[in-house]
């Protein structure tokens, strides 16, 4: 389970929300800032994109070989940002067929 810590800051965040080490629970292509720390117990904060697939700092049991992910928050789309993104969504036949005449 994963709780929110405080509201986003108005700069186009969303807010922060604790992690619980059971996995990504963002889509990938999603723009995230991370706070985590490594295997020295430094932590860090970090912007980054969510990459698909299981081996992945947002899984802890792959700590201490990855940075262990405690907190983030995502990235607020603006409506252009929005559409944007559902049209790369689109599967490319439908994009020639939508504009084919």
């Amino acid at each position: 389970m994963t709780t929110s810590k405080n509201r986003g800051d108005g700069d186009g965040w969303g807010p922060w929300v604790l992690h619980d080490g059971k996995g990504c629970p963002v889509r990938p292509g999603t723009l995230v800032e991370v706070v985590f720390e490594d295997r020295f117990g430094f932590s860090m904060r970090q912007t980054s994109i969510v990459s698909g697939g299981r081996y992945s700092s947002w899984d802890w049991s792959h700590y201490p070989e990855l940075k262990r992910i405690l907190r983030y928050r995502e990235r607020k789309a603006t409506s252009f940002e929005a559409t944007e993104e559902e049209m790369f969504m689109l599967d490319t036949s439908e994009k020639v067929q939508a504009f084919a005449y």
